[in-house]
């Protein structure tokens, strides 16, 4: 059979191998959850053979295609990252197929509009991100910087807090990173314009007592809750990998869970896309006030609608009387996205530093 389809291949019209082509690609598409391993085999080795007598047209379409499906092969996946970047990118950029040796190959060769797509997905290993650091130029740099799923090394921590002195975007998107120390944390903020330091101390200052009751209250408060998992037909983990894998939002899952009043699947979410220990996210949603919940939220980019949700479920479960949600929101409106997103880190770094200090 696949012979034969090969041999169809070699020997037909380009008119032909291209309609051949797309039909097998569509048909790999719409049952490769369901074909066994030996078709999903067939059909790979019959794209990659297939591969050298497409069209650069047809080349991008079956990338754009075959990025999001898992069950790629890995030969094909990185043919079709090491073609022109108009075709390589959809790989570059979301393909699974491609594991870290691949990705560290082609950071090593590839061209800058290679490197700025590998530097654009969703999870990096620091030793990726060296290279990138080190091949790339100040797109990729920046792009690095801002890509909250690129494990930074110390080297490459290093590199980046330099750069922040005279390039104001890497450093915006370093002081909104969780992963550098706090003597790094206070090289960025020095490097700011004296106006823009003080806000930053500010924030900083009012997030302080926060913090320090977060680390001191958080194993008790969650031993001592009374938050449950509440019988539901909707299973958190299925939604996480929905969102991860990109088709669900956050905002849509976690008011889903906030209309049946489901705190503790909403805490595990948050816990897991914030990448804070969910002890502390917890405590931070069963607070009397909103000040923990409503840096999370707008961190996240939850919707002004979506966090009502979310408060309206925190009220039920604190017996708070339902005006307070209104109150809430109306803060909600005043945090910026960026002033969240700083918070949140700080409380990352000085809840990490408090728990090294404690160790």
């Amino acid at each position: 059979m696949l012979e034969k389809l090969i041999e169809l291949a070699n020997n037909t019209t380009p008119e032909k191998r291209h309609k051949l082509a797309h039909h097998v690609t569509e048909l790999f598409i719409k049952g490769a959850d369901s074909y066994q391993v030996e078709e999903i085999a067939l059909f790979n080795l019959l794209l990659e053979n297939m591969l050298p007598l497409m069209e650069q047209q047809q080349k991008k379409k079956i990338s754009e295609k075959l990025a999001p499906v898992r069950k790629a092969s890995r030969g094909l996946a990185v043919s079709l990252a090491r073609e022109k970047i108009d075709i390589a990118r959809p790989m570059l950029t979301t393909s699974a197929a491609l594991q870290t040796d691949d990705i560290l190959k082609l950071a090593k060769t590839m061209s800058q509009d290679h490197l700025l797509a590998i530097s654009q997905r969703h999870h990096l290993e620091s030793n990726v991100t060296d290279v990138l650091l080190e091949r790339g130029e100040q797109p990729v740099k920046r792009s690095v910087a801002a890509n909250s799923g690129a494990e930074i090394s110390k080297w490459g921590a290093r590199i980046l807090v330099k750069l922040a002195e005279s390039d104001e975007t890497i450093r915006d998107s370093m002081i909104e990173r969780s992963d550098i120390t706090e003597t790094d944390l206070e090289k960025l903020i020095s490097h700011m314009p004296p106006k823009q330091q003080d806000a930053i101390h500010a924030l900083r200052h009012q997030n302080e007592e926060l913090v320090h009751e977060l680390f001191q209250k958080a194993s008790r408060a969650v031993t001592a809750t009374t938050l449950q998992r509440k019988a539901s037909r909707i299973n958190a983990k299925v939604m996480l990998k929905d969102i991860r894998d990109e088709e669900l939002t956050l905002g849509k899952a976690i008011t889903q869970l906030a209309l049946s009043n489901n705190l503790f699947e909403i805490c595990f979410l948050v816990s897991e896309i914030a990448g804070l220990e969910q002890k502390y996210v917890t405590n931070m949603l069963l607070r009397y006030d909103a000040a923990g919940a409503a840096v999370l939220c707008k961190a996240l980019d939850l919707t002004e609608a979506e966090y009502r949700a979310v408060s309206k479920a925190r009220t039920v479960q604190n017996k708070q009387p339902a005006t307070t949600v209104d109150n809430w929101v109306a803060d909600y409106q005043t945090l910026s996205s960026r002033d969240a997103r700083r918070l949140l880190s700080f409380m990352k770094i000085r809840l990490a530093t408090l728990s090294d200090e404690a160790a």
